[in-house]
């Protein structure tokens, strides 16, 4: 009988990666139009050369990925150009595989559900399509925001915080996971100096760059000018900025990102002065927190800025099992809200319904950190 369950349960988690990667391989040839932007730098790339590129061309993302493009070019004698640039993802879909699990074994170090966990993650239906059909960079900031949630799990402040450093400096994004920094920093569990790898790890990924040739002040306009590519409250994020009108986007930005500002640092404060211990289920349903509330609190939000929350609610399920209903729920917030850019479906038709959910969620994800918190005061 104990065979039996074990050749089912290994059956199990075989098929699931047998399916992650035959999805992976089907939506291998969609082509989007973030591709179509990836896949003209590439060809740039390959046409004039690595270094030449490097500091001569005005790319719309952050060194880290050009760097990895750049190498992606190395493969075109005898790989497809999508090939080689989704590969990116795909790469990155497997470390973070490699991460999930090895963060849930910190919890369960003797049993399948840190491959099971990993497992979920690997099939998880927004993981697939953002980084294989959509082919988008967000597996990439959230491998390194995994990667100081791990360090934190193991008690390496210092570790964490470059691992975070190295998150913002391949996008903006990785900022989500800064709010918690904060808490952490409140409690005494990361001193002020270290915070000061931040900028220096951002600086030193524009090196080859620099050595390359590109102008110094070049290189800080990237998030400044993504910020100015589109003049909309909300790029169908599931927040309240989507019922924003056009004519009042400039209001929203002046009362939106003070207001966000101040609701962040309250909860920082709040976390980061209540005395409690910071055992792993803090830590974990902290930092879902964190990942969630920041793009759900700022205005200029994408559909795909859940992509964090959509990762680490699938990990609080493994630590707080009562929160099972979480990922599920993020999964098809962030799923349905992609349908208007990768389907042309009518926004006004599916996001107020998924702000609606993910509203409630949130709700319930700051309920559950208090009460987390409250009972091991």
């Amino acid at each position: 009988m104990k065979n039996k369950k074990q050749f089912l349960t290994t059956l199990s988690l075989l098929v699931m990666f047998a399916m992650g990667l035959a999805f992976r391989l089907m939506f291998l040839p969609a082509k989007t139009l973030d591709m179509l932007s990836y896949t003209l730098w590439y060809d740039y790339i390959a046409q004039h050369g690595i270094i030449p590129s490097l500091g001569g061309y005005s790319f719309g993302y952050n060194p880290p990925f050009i760097y990895l493009l750049s190498l992606a070019t190395l493969t075109r004698s005898f790989l497809p150009t999508i090939v080689a640039v989704k590969l990116i993802p795909f790469t990155f879909d497997v470390l973070n595989s490699a991460l999930i699990y090895q963060i849930v074994k910190t919890r369960f170090p003797d049993n399948n559900k840190p491959l099971l966990a990993a497992l979920l993650f690997w099939i998880a239906p927004t993981i697939m399509v953002n980084s294989m059909f959509w082919g988008q960079t967000d597996s990439l900031y959230t491998c390194f925001l995994l990667l100081s949630i791990l360090y934190l799990l193991k008690d390496r402040p210092t570790a964490a915080v470059l691992a975070f450093a190295l998150s913002f400096a391949v996008k903006a994004q990785g900022i989500f996971l800064a709010p918690l920094l904060g808490v952490l920093f409140f409690q005494k569990r990361i001193r002020w100096h270290t915070f000061l790898f931040v900028p220096v790890v951002y600086i030193i990924s524009f090196l080859p760059m620099l050595l390359a040739g590109r102008p110094f002040a070049s290189l800080f306009s990237t998030y400044t000018a993504q910020a100015e590519t589109f003049k909309n409250a909300s790029m169908n994020a599931a927040n309240l900025y989507f019922f924003v009108p056009q004519d009042a986007y400039q209001v929203s930005l002046m009362v939106g990102f003070p207001l966000a500002g101040l609701l962040l640092l309250a909860w920082v404060l709040v976390y980061g002065f209540k005395r409690y211990a910071i055992t792993p289920r803090v830590l974990i349903i902290s930092a879902l927190v964190s990942v969630a509330l920041v793009p759900f609190l700022l205005p200029k939000m994408h559909d795909r800025y859940f992509y964090p929350a959509d990762v680490f609610s699938l990990v609080a399920a493994f630590f707080i099992p009562e929160m099972w209903f979480v990922p599920i729920a993020y999964q098809v917030v962030s799923l349905v809200s992609y349908q208007p850019y990768l389907f042309a479906t009518d926004p006004q038709k599916v996001i107020p319904l998924m702000t609606l959910i993910n509203t409630l969620t949130i709700a319930f994800l700051l309920w559950k950190q208090w009460t987390t918190t409250s009972q091991v005061d």
